[in-house]
């Protein structure tokens, strides 16, 4: 008489329940990734609202002549260089501007100075991660959405980008605009011409 050996039967038993659990666990990945991608338009929808309310915030911040997040500290036309980096400390890059790059979801920014080390233009230039909440959902329809037709288009001259510009009381806001992904690649805030 045969002997049966436990031990064989006790693997036969995991590896058909495996492969029944396993053939179940083949059919799950397609409904998750029905509900992931449900999740990810969710998600898009808020990254978009978060993307208006950073704009925004950057167009009502204008009409003070300063900018959102830590340049809401600094005015052009008042604030100093001095001011800027005693605040934020060196700058990463200094030559036409000053430049404070992005880290870790915080915007970067940039700032320029007269003659007498007097804030005359502040560059907001947006959060490298998740670029989506920011800068990276704001195009030219959702300019003209939230804020109106602008008061001029310019081609800018040597780069493949356009120049939405809307005055801001004594200000004006410039939304460069990448001609290929046509999304605000920064935002530059500057005194009326």
């Amino acid at each position: 008489m045969a002997r049966r050996n436990p031990a064989r039967k006790a693997a036969v038993s995991v590896i058909c329940a495996g492969a029944v659990l396993g053939a179940g666990s083949f059919m799950i990945p397609g409904a998750v990734a029905v509900n992931a991608k449900a999740k990810e338009a969710v998600h898009s929808s808020r990254t978009n609202e978060a993307a208006v309310e950073t704009l925004q915030a950057i167009y009502t911040q204008a009409y003070e002549g300063s900018s959102i997040g830590v340049a809401g500290n600094f005015a052009i036309g008042e604030s100093t260089r001095t001011d800027v980096v005693d605040r934020l400390g060196e700058p990463f890059l200094s030559d036409t501007f000053d430049t404070y790059h992005a880290e870790m979801g915080n915007p970067g920014f940039s700032f320029a100075y007269n003659e007498d080390g007097i804030l005359n233009e502040i560059r907001y230039l947006g959060t490298n991660v998740e670029r989506q909440t920011n800068l990276g959902s704001i195009t030219p329809a959702v300019l003209e959405e939230q804020l109106g037709k602008a008061d001029a288009i310019t081609s800018i001259s040597k780069t493949d980008q356009h120049k939405y510009l809307y005055e801001a009381g004594g200000f004006e806001l410039e939304f460069i605009v990448n001609d290929e992904t046509l999304q605000v690649d920064h935002v530059n805030l500057v005194p009326n011409s």
